[in-house]
């Protein structure tokens, strides 16, 4: 048999560290003091106290969590004692890491001996039933041979009748019994077995262990050990209370948190990041560009599209970019400025980080040549770009926090933000004949808003449901606060007209809108309708004539207007029905060449 020197060595040092560890290794399982959670993985930070006296000694942190990234262990010193090495490791044990499960198991246990004692006692059931068959088939011929000879005890025949009879009651009752507490039995280790499944999912009869050797100060210190675990993940959600009588929202900003990492983080601080949590510090290297030339036609990159083609490849930069940022290959051990590639892992880290460095240089080499190339350029949208992307923002909790290990989402809040508020009432007749509350608010707090979704309420009630946008500080966004009930909005085209001029085809459209008021109160709404556009400009549209004068808000007339949305601020009086309802008629003229025909755009077509 054939030994690698290198495995043998390494097997060696492990196993002498391990056993050291055990011997005379300070067991510690240290305090979570502060966890940032990411999308995907949390970042934990334990604080160990070290005891007194000092000196070189291994500092075994246990009850790491099944979640644990293995290769990202990181200590340090909290207070001046110096870590000279960190080494991950686990161990088999008889009962489960987790006291919770270590309870459900010891009940399970239970219960199944019950079941054991039950199963046992309807055996012992069944042997009695049987000897009473026993003895029944010896009476009866005996009673017989007795009867024809004269000599029939009578009694003795009465009692053995009697007991028999009693006896197969009592069985009878109880084999009921048993059968009932074996019933319960059964659905209550189901239940325990469920409770401890959904408890964790994955905890198992193993220790996990960080091995620290540090020289630790004669009087005693303190060390940090960081590390990455799995499982764990947060969304943003809203809650938005509108007093349309004051013209003031309050924003509660809230987290949905799920952490099943394995391990509880009780009293901790907590922050919250939609950044990725990087074990590579260098930048990945840019390498020159060579292009050349072909005769002929070049062949197009892709058949869907210079836009669609750059979002697929976008794409895959983010995807190695992340890999490459979060890869645990990449680890090293570093320790008080000191770097080495922990557990043999470092040749590795340096090839997969080199593919990784290739790969983005060969993405954006077919970005750029798709550039060069490109015979349908467009210009992308900046904005809609940047909200393509996740938006890396951080939220510090203002106050420490508790978060089990649990299968089911929490909800923790980040923040409680008053805004001023301007309400108005919205009408689309040509999407709905509702009309809804909604407001115009402006994020002039210090922290991003994250896309996510919101329960709205208004003075006091429960409207519904629906999504705040990303929302930059400083950027004004509209929420909803429902349907207002006592308004109804309706859409009618009246005439339509089609004639020729100068060899184009001119069609004329009249329409009516009308918003009808079943309350008490006036009330002021925005009337919103569309005139069509033309992506090559080969469509003159216009409006002819309109009985209400447009808005002339400068915002909607800075935004809106020009892409052909059309919104008149209406005055409805109260008790305007049918014929006293609030009214626009506008006249819509569009002008083409009388070869062509309408044809509506597909969706996203633009």
């Amino acid at each position: 048999m054939r030994y690698c020197l290198s495995c043998v060595l390494t097997s060696v040092l492990f196993t002498s560290i391990a056993c050291a560890a055990d011997a005379k290794g300070l067991q510690l399982p240290g305090k979570i003091d502060s966890v940032t959670v990411y999308r995907g993985q949390a970042l934990v930070a334990r604080v160990v106290d070290l005891p007194a006296p000092g000196g070189l000694q291994e500092v075994i942190v246990t009850d790491l969590p099944v979640g644990v990234v293995s290769s990202s262990l990181f200590a340090e010193s909290a207070d001046g004692t110096e870590v000279r090495s960190v080494l991950y490791r686990e161990r088999a044990v008889s009962q489960d890491v987790r006291e919770e499960v270590r309870k459900l198991d010891e009940l399970i246990r239970a219960v199944q001996d019950d079941q054991t004692a039950n199963s046992r006692s309807l055996q012992t059931l069944a042997e009695q039933r049987a000897y009473l068959e026993r003895l029944s088939t010896f009476v009866a011929p005996t009673a017989q041979v007795e009867m024809s000879k004269g000599v029939l005890n009578a009694e003795t025949l009465k009692n053995l009748t009697t007991y028999q009879f009693e006896q197969r009651s009592k069985i009878a009752d109880e084999e009921l019994k048993l059968a009932k507490a074996g019933r319960d039995f059964g659905e209550k280790l189901v239940t325990l077995q469920r409770q401890r499944n959904e408890l964790t999912g994955t905890s198992g009869r193993t220790v996990r262990e960080a091995v620290v050797f540090a020289n630790i100060p004669e009087k005693g210190g303190k060390l940090r050990l960081r590390y990455l675990v799995n499982n764990a993940t947060w969304f943003p959600s809203y809650n938005i209370r509108g007093d349309a009588g004051a013209k003031q929202v309050t924003l509660e900003y809230n987290a949905s948190v799920q952490q099943q990492s394995g391990e509880d983080w009780g009293d901790v601080q907590m922050t919250l990041s939609t950044a990725t949590p990087s074990l590579v510090a260098m930048a990945p290297m840019l390498e020159p560009l060579e292009v050349a030339l072909a005769a002929g036609a070049v062949p197009p990159a892709s058949a869907v599209g210079y836009l669609a083609n750059k979002s697929q490849l976008e794409q895959k930069k983010l995807e190695i970019s992340n890999r490459r940022n979060t890869d645990n290959a990449y680890n090293m051990t570093i320790n008080n400025g000191n770097a080495s590639f922990g557990n043999g892992m470092g040749g590795k880290g340096q090839v997969a980080q080199m593919d990784a460095d290739k790969g983005l240089n060969d993405i954006a080499r077919e970005m750029q040549v798709l550039e060069f190339q490109a015979k349908d350029w467009q210009r992308r949208d900046v904005k809609q770009a940047v909200q393509d992307e996740t938006v890396s923002v951080t939220y510090q909790l203002i106050n420490r926090t508790s978060l089990p290990s649990r299968q089911d989402m929490q909800l923790i809040q980040v923040a409680t933000m008053p805004m001023a508020a301007e309400f108005y009432k919205l009408a689309a007749p040509v999407l709905s004949c509702y009309v809804y509350d909604q407001a115009t608010l402006t994020n002039d707090g210090k922290m991003v808003l994250l896309a996510g979704p919101v329960a709205s309420y208004l003075n006091g009630q429960f409207v519904g449901g629906g999504q705040v946008p990303t929302v930059a500080v400083g950027e004004a966004f509209n929420v909803g606060f429902g349907i207002d009930s006592s308004l109804r909005a309706t859409r009618e085209l009246i005439e339509k007209t089609e004639t020729v001029q100068a060899g184009n085809k001119v069609l004329n459209f009249n329409y009516h809108l009308a918003i009808e008021n079943f309350g008490a109160k006036p009330v002021t709404v925005r009337l919103t309708d569309r005139m069509p556009t033309s992506k090559d400009n080969d469509i003159k549209t216009s409006i002819e004539s309109t009985s209400v004068a447009l808005s002339t808000d400068a915002t909607y007339l800075q935004r809106d207007r020009k892409k052909g949305i059309l919104r008149w601020d209406m005055q409805v009086p109260a008790q305007a029905i049918d014929t006293k309802a609030a009214v626009v008629d506008f006249k819509l003229k569009l002008e083409f060449d009388r070869q062509m025909n309408i044809a509506g755009m597909p969706v996203g077509g633009r």
